[in-house]
């Protein structure tokens, strides 16, 4: 039912409505008891429904999505993007557009404030969602691309980045950035994406990301940090919420500072700094301009 009434937001209303006027039309013509009464329970179901649909769209239940692998990540994303709606709630938790622009704010800052964003720029975000970052940036920047793995939750970026001309989307094809080219863009980052991944795979995001950057260029990565007490707490809750069950493949996984850096480090970045942001860490690091 919560599935229809996100789908379909104008039924309760409308039914409410038919019941209202079903209602006043028995009692001024005939007032026979039975029609009164059927009305009357019209009216109340349909006010019913639409108290229940404040509540759905309002609260999303997920579907625990048992029958896919977490590294399905196409397949688990664009189940959990069937609608405009629910892509915007799964990639910040808020249906609204409104709200969905303000979630924005705070991972621009940190972008801003620690890797920079320069006019000159041609950025690249993978695990872009629905463009919640891009629909901001690319005022900012020469142009922006954005990539993802689910089908779903590019076109409701589409969407949002109608009469935007500067950007780009992306449909990858599998892991990593292989589709895209080598030494194009100035900054890469990604928010709210790697605690959706195996490790082996955030790797891999990282590793490509030097490969597509310029020399120069800036990486910008993130993910809840493990360290934190609200990183260790989200953790901990989950582990006993799922101790004995099959885990929902989109369950976050949070990362700790040293992770993320060796990734860094290891693809051959230099300049890489650390940055504690709770309840998230930060990375940000360089690509040589010899390279």
């Amino acid at each position: 039912m919560s599935f229809l009434v996100r789908k379909y937001p104008w039924t309760p209303g409308s039914a409410t409505l038919v019941a209202a006027i079903g209602f006043i039309f028995a009692l001024l013509k005939d007032r026979h008891f039975f029609w009164l009464l059927g009305t009357t329970v019209a009216l109340s179901l349909s006010s019913y429904v639409w108290g229940y649909s404040t509540h759905a769209l309002k609260y999303v239940r997920w579907p625990s999505l048992a029958h896919l692998h977490r590294e399905q990540y196409a397949e688990v994303w664009d189940a959990l993007a069937a609608t405009s709606e629910l892509a915007k709630a799964a990639a910040c938790g808020h249906c609204d557009e409104a709200a969905v622009r303000r979630s924005a704010e705070p991972p621009l800052k940190n972008l801003i404030e620690l890797a920079g964003v320069r006019p000159e720029d041609d950025i690249l975000e993978f695990g872009c969602g629905v463009a919640r970052l891009g629909l901001e940036l690319a005022s900012r920047c020469r142009s922006w691309t954005g990539a993802d793995l689910s089908a779903n939750m590019l076109a409701t970026a589409a969407g949002r980045l109608r009469g935007v001309d500067n950007v780009r989307l992306v449909k990858l094809q599998q892991i990593g950035l292989g589709q895209l080219e080598t030494s194009s863009f100035d900054l890469v980052y990604s928010t709210n994406m790697l605690a959706h991944l195996d490790q082996m795979d955030r790797w891999h995001y990282v590793k490509d990301s030097f490969r597509v950057l310029r020399p120069g260029g800036r990486l910008c990565i993130d993910n809840v940090d493990l360290e934190s007490e609200e990183g260790w707490g989200a953790f901990a809750r989950g582990t006993e919420s799922y101790q004995g069950l099959n885990r929902p493949p989109y369950i976050p996984t949070p990362s700790t500072a040293a992770e993320l850096a060796s990734y860094a480090s290891r693809a051959g970045f230099l300049q890489v700094q650390v940055h504690k942001r709770p309840p998230l860490v930060i990375v940000t690091a360089v690509k040589s301009v010899l390279a």
